[in-house]
């Protein structure tokens, strides 16, 4: 983002605020006739937006007043158009973000809860397609002519080419600028003229135009490119199942076909996920945070948030379990009272492997990025075997399967007495505050965190409580505390 648009983003959640605190007057609501407050109504909701939640965004009055006004700004109708697209294709944009636009949507959804309050969201935004795809853009279809065969048999009515005539190919195709695409479509003959010839096939082939070979067949140097054959229009995920039957998870494939309405070709990448070729559509989840303190505000330092206990339930953390003894059947739990609980004890010591992954993270404009969260831990072995048993993992390939992912090791804080921060020296049901763990070395990546508990044959089980779960830059903790 540029630094116009960033000051935009920052403009809508000041004005949003100033225009939804102005409207917030709930004192006969929150007062009873003697003047003692009631209950004081602090939630955190944890929602993904709905097909029908876009649609009311981009319907919203305070919203469409706001992207008016950016458009006056700037004397043109970019802002409004573009909120009008978030309700049309279900999906925000670079000029309508969710920190723009989801504050209204939250005030007039939740009305009754007081400052404090959070609302973690997630949706759908458009991040835009790969960058190297744009070579494909606009690509042309030709069809050679009566006259271009032609051109190539002379005073012979043939009307297919050869192995012979192949090379004369380039010589009937126009001339365009470097590094410009073109299908070329022609009928075909393996034996010549002379040979009994006849149209056995029409080709469908991708050239490049190119400075001193003029036009060759075109080979993506780093990305593998297929080009759709007309049968399999509209059933690519079984022609790319057919052509590869044994494809590995990330494979990435660009198949481009031909568009008859718009008259020019369509390229799009496909990813293999382990189990199914996924077209990339340049939408992607993402998550943000909003507090409610003199109107709903986004939160764009605040990256992850997820309270736990007291909440009801555990959010969208995701648990594994791993070679668990007979004995146990599971190792992490969720409790309200007390957050994820994990331990392999159950009428006597076990040992398994357990993990609670945390849902994607997007550190978006990341710079000082780190995780915090608070701890109690009993019934531990040594100080050192515990550190090896309780650890915290950070992977950028998590897909489902913990075994099956890249993870890279957090280092713990050590103990610091008089602060009451890092990883506690003794055993005890008292919570105490990770301290921040730095998560610079991903910035601007989406990771997962894993919290690891693995205990061994033999070993004392530890009781691991975990809440409080917080990805965050250094200046919003400072605030929030």
């Amino acid at each position: 983002m540029n630094t116009i648009m960033k000051t935009k983003y920052i403009l809508s959640v000041v004005a949003l605020s100033l225009g939804l605190t102005a409207c917030e007057n709930y004192f006969d609501e929150k007062y009873m006739d003697n003047g003692d407050p009631q209950i004081v109504v602090v939630e955190n909701y944890d929602y993904t937006l709905t097909s029908d939640d876009y649609k009311t965004i981009a319907n919203n009055k305070t919203n469409k007043a706001y992207a008016a006004y950016l458009d006056s700004i700037e004397g043109e109708n970019v802002y409004v158009e573009a909120l009008a697209l978030v309700g049309e294709n279900r999906v925000f944009n670079e000029n309508a973000t969710a920190d723009m636009y989801v504050p209204a949507y939250i005030y007039n959804k939740y009305p009754q809860v007081d400052q404090g309050s959070t609302f973690n969201v997630t949706y759908r935004y458009f991040e835009g397609l790969p960058e190297y795809l744009k070579i494909y853009d606009n690509v042309e279809q030709y069809k050679l002519t009566a006259a271009d065969y032609k051109k190539i048999w002379g005073n012979s009515d043939t009307k297919y080419l050869t192995p012979a005539t192949l090379a004369e190919l380039e010589g009937v195709l126009p001339q365009v600028e470097d590094d410009h695409l073109l299908g070329v479509v022609y009928d075909y003959s393996s034996k010549e003229p002379d040979e009994g010839g006849q149209i056995e096939e029409t080709r469908e082939e991708i050239y490049i135009y190119s400075g001193g070979v003029i036009w060759k067949l075109y080979e993506d140097p780093e990305h593998t490119f297929v080009l759709l054959p007309t049968y399999a229009y509209g059933r690519v995920e079984k022609y790319l199942n057919d052509l590869y039957p044994y494809p590995a998870k990330d494979d990435k494939v660009v198949v481009m076909q031909y568009d008859s309405k718009a008259k020019k070709y369509v390229a799009t990448e496909y990813n293999y996920d382990g189990l199914l070729w996924i077209a990339n559509t340049g939408v992607i989840d993402e998550s943000m945070s909003f507090v409610l303190a003199q109107g709903w505000q986004a939160n764009l330092s605040t990256y992850y948030k997820q309270a736990v206990a007291g909440d009801g339930n555990m959010g969208k953390l995701t648990l594994e379990h791993y070679d668990l003894e007979d004995g146990i059947t599971y190792i992490w739990a969720f409790n309200n009272t007390y957050g994820m609980k994990a331990s392999a004890y159950f009428s006597g010591p076990h040992y398994g492997e357990g993990w609670c992954i945390t849902p994607k993270i997007k550190l978006k404009n990341s710079t000082e990025p780190a995780l915090s969260f608070d701890q109690a831990i009993n019934y531990g072995p040594a100080d050192e075997t515990r550190m090896t048993q309780l650890t915290v993992w950070v992977s950028t390939d998590y897909s489902g399967n913990a075994r099956e992912a890249t993870w890279v090791q957090l280092p713990w804080n050590a103990w610091d007495n008089e602060k009451g921060i890092g990883f506690p020296d003794a055993n005890s049901w008292t919570f105490y505050n990770s301290g921040r763990m730095d998560l610079s070395a991903w910035n601007g990546q989406t990771i997962y965190i894993g919290f690891r508990y693995k205990s061994e044959p033999g070993q004392t089980c530890s009781t691991w409580e975990v809440k409080n779960i917080l990805v965050n830059e250094p200046e919003v903790e400072e605030i929030l505390d």
